[in-house]
C-alpha cells in the first residue's frame, strides 16, 4: 500500500507545511499519510508555538494541521511533536541553532541525507519534498539529497502564494486565498541508479553527504560516453581519449586476463587462481592466438613453472602505474586499474569499470 510522505524544510515560517499539505491533499487530491519537518533548534520552537519573537506564530503546527484537515474533511496525517517528526541536526548533544557557518552547512545536509536515505529505502513510500521554507541553503540541501536518492515517483515541490497572503494564515480560508496558492513541480536529475548497489550496502548508508557527493561525481565521470578504454591486442596498446600507453607482452596479457575474466562473468581473481596451472594454460592460449611463436614463450620461466605470487605483484604494480599515467584523473583511473578487495587470507582483485567500458580491437 502506497504511503505518501510530505517532507518540508522550515525555518521561522511553519505555514509552508500546511500550505504544501493543502496543495497536495486538497488541490491535487493526494492523501498525505505522514508529515516530517527538517528544521533548526529555533525552528522547532516555532513549530511548537513556543518562540517568543512577536513575528512568529504562537499556534502549534500540529493544531493547524488538524484544523486544516477538519475544515477540508481530510484524514489527518501522522505528525507528532517529537524528534521523529520534527528533525533537528545535532552534533553529539548540541542542536543546530541556525544554518550560517560552514560547519552548519555540513551538519544539516548530513541530517537531510540520512533521513531521505531511510525514507526512500521503503518501496511503498512516495516522497513529496517541499523546499518552500527555511533558508535558501536548507532548500538546496534538500534538493541535492533528493537528487541522490529519489525514485521515479518522488517529487520536489515549491509552493507559491501572492505577497499579500504570505505569513497571514496557515492555509486558505476562502476561494480567493486558495486560488492565490500554487504548487510547482521542480525538475531534478535522479542519480539513484548510479548508487543502486552502494545504497543496498552498509558503506554508503554510513557515509556523510559530502562523501556521497564525491562518490557520485566520480561515477558520473566514468559514465561519460568518451571514457572508454580501447584494448589494441596487435599493438599491445591501451588507449584512453587521445592518449595511449604501450605494455610489454606479458603486462598486456595480464591486464587482458582481467578484462577477459570480467567478460566471462568472473570479476574476482585471487592470487591463488592466478598462480594456478589453469591460468598458465590460459596465457599460453593467449600467446598462441594473438602472437604466434614470435615471443619464444617456451623459453620463459613462467611457461615452465607457472606464475608466482611475486609475478602477480610485479605485473599488477607495473600495469596500474601505466594506467595511472595514461589517465591523469584519479577518479577515473581508479575504475580501470586492477583494484583489490582486501580480506585477510581471501583478498581478490578486480577492475571496477563495467565490461561495456572496454573496446577490444
Amino acid at each position: 500500500m502506497t504511503n505518501n510522505i510530505l517532507i518540508c524544510v522550515s525555518g521561522l515560517t511553519p505555514q509552508i507545511v500546511t500550505e504544501s499539505l493543502y496543495c497536495l491533499a486538497v488541490k491535487e487530491k493526494i492523501p498525505i499519510h505522514e508529515v516530517y519537518v527538517l528544521t533548526t533548534k529555533r525552528g522547532r520552537d516555532v513549530i511548537l508555538g513556543k518562540d517568543t519573537h512577536p513575528s512568529t506564530p504562537k499556534t502549534p503546527l500540529k493544531k493547524e494541521i488538524e484544523s486544516l484537515c477538519e475544515m477540508y474533511k481530510l484524514k489527518a496525517p501522522l505528525f507528532k511533536e517529537n524528534d521523529n517528526h520534527i528533525i533537528v541536526a545535532k552534533e553529539e548533544s548540541i542542536e543546530l541553532s541556525d544554518i550560517r557557518s560552514d560547519k552548519d552547512n555540513i551538519l544539516f545536509p548530513n541530517k537531510v541525507c540520512e533521513f531521505l536515505k531511510i525514507k526512500s529505502a521503503d518501496p511503498y513510500n512516495v516522497l513529496f519534498c517541499s523546499i518552500t521554507g527555511g533558508r535558501k541553503s536548507m532548500s538546496v540541501h534538500m534538493a541535492n539529497a533528493l537528487s541522490l536518492f529519489a525514485r521515479e515517483n518522488d517529487r520536489l515541490i515549491h509552493v507559491l502564494t501572492k505577497e499579500e497572503n504570505e505569513f497571514k494564515g496557515f492555509f486558505p480560508l476562502n476561494k480567493k486565498e486558495a486560488n492565490d496558492l500554487e504548487i510547482a513541480d521542480l525538475p531534478f536529475v535522479r542519480l539513484r541508479s548510479l548508487l543502486s548497489n552502494e545504497i543496498k550496502g552498509s558503506k554508503l548508508l554510513q557515509s556523510k553527504f559530502d562523501d556521497i557527493v564525491k562518490f557520485t561525481q566520480a561515477q558520473l565521470k566514468v559514465l561519460a560516453p568518451s571514457n572508454k578504454m580501447i584494448i589494441d591486442i596487435e599493438r599491445r596498446e591501451l588507449r584512453f581519449g587521445n592518449d595511449s600507453v604501450l605494455l610489454e607482452p606479458l603486462e598486456f596479457l595480464f591486464y587482458y586476463f582481467f578484462i577477459d575474466s570480467k567478460k566471462r562473468g568472473n570479476n574476482k581473481i585471487s592470487v591463488g587462481e592466478f598462480t594456478s596451472d589453469e591460468t598458465k594454460l590460459k596465457f599460453i592460449e593467449y600467446f598462441n592466438e594473438f602472437y604466434s611463436d614470435d615471443y619464444y614463450i617456451k623459453e620463459k620461466n613462467w611457461y615452465k613453472k607457472g606464475f608466482s605470487k611475486e609475478d602477480f605483484r610485479v605485473k599488477r604494480s607495473k600495469v596500474n602505474s601505466k594506467i595511472q599515467s595514461l589517465i591523469n584523473d584519479n577518479d577515473i583511473s581508479q575504475n580501470f586499474i586492477i583494484d583489490v578487495n582486501r580480506k585477510y587470507g581471501q583478498s581478490t582483485y578486480h577492475i571496477i569499470a563495467t565490461k561495456d567500458r572496454f573496446i577490444i580491437k
